[in-house]
């Protein structure tokens, strides 16, 4: 595995639409979210493991570039990749697309904290994430 996995996949429906049809900003954050909870799979947390270690990433920041209009029907996916990593932390670098087009509507860059749910503090990321994330890395100047 290098670079890049699909995170999320789905369709933006009519309820999650504004008054002009466009898919409201809450949706987005909320793909986002999703995506965040796939990538914790992908980085080696499978969902026993955090409820039962009540270890999870947390989100704690992030920029978002809203590139195009999606609207009712539109079926989308994500994809994220790992630009880099800290002790305790990931930056994530995001770019949720229309599917049917290819046009990218956002791209985000998270940074997460691997946490102790228990403790509520960051804690450092295990030898087997390490591996992972490493896995997952791309390189941030071909990003830009």
């Amino acid at each position: 595995m290098s670079g890049y996995v699909e995170s999320y996949r789905g369709q933006v429906l009519a309820s999650e639409c504004d008054l002009l049809g466009h898919m409201n900003i809450q949706f987005y954050i909320s793909r986002l979210s999703q995506a965040i909870w796939n990538m914790c799979y992908f980085v080696g947390m499978a969902p026993e493991e955090i409820k039962g270690s009540k270890r999870a990433l947390a989100t704690v920041h992030q920029d978002s570039n809203y590139l195009s209009e999606l609207m009712a029907g539109d079926i989308i996916h994500m994809e994220t990749a790992v630009l880099k990593a800290s002790t305790k932390t990931i930056t994530f670098r995001h770019r949720l697309i229309n599917s049917a087009t290819g046009d990218p509507a956002l791209t985000n860059i998270s940074t997460v904290a691997y946490m102790d749910l228990t403790a509520r503090k960051a804690i450092p990321l295990t030898e087997a994430m390490k591996i992972k994330v490493n896995e997952l890395m791309v390189d941030a100047e071909d990003e830009a």
